[in-house]
């Protein structure tokens, strides 16, 4: 089966389901319309993966359009869907949301999917949103300030936000609070148990011979941790359950832990799940928004243990991309190994990585509104995230003329004229009037394909006959200021251009999930002088190339957005 009656099957079941096709339900039908397609089921569940993420990245209207251009017949035109968030369980009075970032990377595309999703639930409630920064591990925060820096620039970016702000440090004595208390109640113990035979007995369901510490000893030892008279390692505090618990991780788990650093006068520090709970109660949030990686199960179980109010939880599928990693503990090995410059490196999925890729605040917005929460797991298409980005810049992004791999084009009889090009093809943004006399370059594809006693149409100018072609150069003759019927058209520049390099990002990440050296390539070039007039930052449209964004003025180096 060709991979066009393939495109045809996955259109047709995205508009028959809300406009998203399913891939198990293409497949089924593919392979009932074609048993051929099941001697290589690999290869085929891979085509049509492809077929499916390409239909996937469009809105319904768009997918209705498609099928219109390719004769699949639609019994309805689907209605143009308006992008609503989905009611939230168990609202009684006013909502408390918060985001809970952990300060020891860059924020990076899953938190902003997530930190939007709570600040539009925020917004529909007109909740209260905390910015909450769990800095529960000294020695992951020797740059602190930058990333916190990273995170509250990009929540700023966004158009987040946030009511109040705190950091989990701060409340390091209420923690130690609620830690004694558990002790004092025997809900918790000092265990001094290697870490290797704390895991021993766990998952053999045994308990160990400190479990059976009365008050006073525990309190004693709790005491001597907490002055520093204990070294890491050598003991943790223990939340007492039930160590038959299928769950293993439910089986006594820590809930406190030793770490000396100079840059703290605290020794005592709670791990994640212990202190959300408390942050949670103190802040007093009711609903907790937040991916599927975290397991909640011990988080209930600490607030029953404290008689703690229990937020209603909703989780969703972590928001994962096709080619790239969102783990911070990787970023900081590519980097270490110089595979990647820095945080801000344009292969990465870093807000800051993002901005530079000319990735709009208003894209985001779309695309969580769009895919919602979900308790599955997806791995996302960059497509769709830039199909929404695509119509967002193209409002507003001026035309250019750019030409790669230039190869000489001279008109003989090309005199001087002036070419009005202008900056938008449908808004009304202006022009510029560029000075020709016969001389240009034109992109090294287009005179790849040339033929001696072709016409074509340079853009905006006039039609030539080529008459030679030799030694990268093109001779040729004005034919016609009009067009004369099919005529390819090319873009151009004159010698009066400025070298320009745009680089564009692949996938920074191959199958197996090594680095993938060939992540990032340079297009050189040249573009027409009037680019020299823009301000870093701006996005304009190289036409029959992309989208693209003035990295650095001073270098004319542009970044590709997309097409």
């Amino acid at each position: 089966m060709e991979e066009t009656e393939i495109l045809k099957i996955a259109v047709k079941n995205a508009i028959e389901h809300g406009g998203r096709a399913n891939s198990g339900a293409v497949f089924s039908k593919v392979a009932g319309g074609d048993k051929s397609m099941l001697k290589d089921i690999k290869a085929t569940k891979s085509l049509i993966e492809k077929v499916v993420s390409e239909v996937n990245s469009h809105t319904p209207e768009d997918v209705a359009d498609m099928a219109e251009d390719l004769g699949v017949e639609l019994t309805e035109r689907p209605k143009e869907q308006k992008l609503e968030l989905k009611e939230l369980p168990n609202v009684k009075g006013k909502i408390v949301l918060r985001l809970p970032p952990e300060p020891s990377g860059y924020m990076h595309l899953g938190h902003a999917f997530s930190f939007m999703i709570n600040y539009l639930y925020k917004e529909k409630y007109n909740g209260k949103l905390w910015l909450r920064f769990e800095d529960t591990n000294p020695k992951l925060l020797d740059r602190v300030t930058e990333f916190v820096d990273s995170f509250e620039d990009g929540i700023a970016w966004l158009g987040i936000k946030w009511d109040e702000k705190k950091f989990i440090s701060s409340d390091i004595e209420t923690m130690y609070s609620y830690a004694e208390t558990l002790i004092k109640e025997s809900k918790a113990y000092m265990c001094l148990c290697t870490a290797e035979d704390i895991k021993e007995k766990r998952l053999a369901g045994e308990e160990c011979a400190h479990r059976q510490n009365s008050q006073t000893e525990n309190l004693k030892l709790w005491d001597l941790a907490k002055a520093g008279g204990i070294e890491e390692g050598d003991a943790v505090l223990r939340l007492k359950l039930d160590m038959k618990n299928k769950n293993s991780s439910l089986r006594d788990p820590n809930i406190f832990r030793i770490i000396k650093s100079e840059k703290s006068p605290h020794y005592l520090w709670p791990l994640y799940h212990f202190a959300n709970v408390i942050e949670d109660q103190m802040c007093g949030v009711t609903h907790i928004l937040r991916s599927n990686e975290f397991n909640t199960a011990e988080q209930e179980k600490i607030r029953v243990a404290l008689g703690l109010a229990i937020p209603t939880i909703l989780q969703y599928g972590r928001y994962n991309f096709k080619g790239t990693t969102l783990s911070k503990r990787l970023i900081r090995q590519l980097i270490k190994e110089g595979l990647i410059k820095d945080w801000n490196d344009i292969r990465l999925p870093t807000i800051s990585a993002m901005r530079r890729r000319g990735i709009q605040p208003e894209a985001i917005r779309s695309f969580v509104i769009s895919v919602g929460y979900s308790g599955s797991q997806h791995e996302y298409s960059w497509d769709l995230l830039f199909t929404l980005n695509r119509r967002i810049i193209d409002e507003k992004a001026k035309r250019f003329f750019f030409v790669s791999q230039p190869a000489k084009l001279y008109v003989s009889n090309g005199g001087k004229r002036d070419a009005k090009l202008l900056f938008h093809p449908s808004k009304d943004s202006g022009f510029r009037l560029v000075k020709t006399n016969g001389s240009f370059f034109i992109d090294g594809k287009d005179f790849g394909e040339l033929k001696v006693g072709d016409k074509v149409r340079l853009k905006e100018l006039y039609t030539v006959q080529i008459n030679e072609l030799k030694d990268g150069l093109a001779n040729a003759e004005m034919v016609s200021e009009k067009m004369l019927g099919d005529e390819k058209i090319i873009q151009w520049v004159t010698d009066e251009n400025l070298k320009t390099d745009v680089s564009v990002v692949g996938e920074m990440l191959n199958e197996d999930e090594t680095f993938n050296r060939s992540s990032l390539k340079i297009v050189n070039g040249l573009a027409e002088r009037a680019v020299g007039l823009l301000n870093e930052g701006d996005i304009i449209q190289f036409e029959r190339f992309g989208f693209c964004r003035l990295d650095d003025k001073e270098k004319n180096s542009f970044i590709y957005i997309s097409r």
